[in-house]
């Protein structure tokens, strides 16, 4: 059994957001379409559903795993954090 050094812990307490929680490449693996083209998509179309995203720019047609993510940036939700974008600290840190 092995045990947790102290500087173990640090190292996790200290970490920065964007070590715990990456940004995903993909928001649909299926067929490979960011968050950002998914956000654009909505900006761009007005969409309001999944449904509508899906038709626009064809994130969610695959297995349907994605459309809960969908549903939260539908909601202004951040897909990295799932805060509101007035909360959301993740894109204060984006380089």
């Amino acid at each position: 059994m092995s045990t947790v050094t102290e500087s173990q812990i640090e190292r996790v307490v200290a970490a920065p957001a964007t070590e715990i929680a990456p940004r995903r490449r993909f928001l649909c693996h299926c067929l490979k379409v960011t968050p950002d083209e998914v956000q654009k998509c909505i900006t761009d179309t007005n969409a309001e559903t999944v449904h509508e995203v899906t038709r626009s720019c064809g994130a969610g047609k695959g297995c349907t795993a994605c459309h809960c993510r969908i549903k939260d940036l539908l909601a202004g939700l951040c897909d990295d954090c799932g805060q509101s974008k007035r909360r959301c600290l993740c894109a204060a840190q984006t380089v």
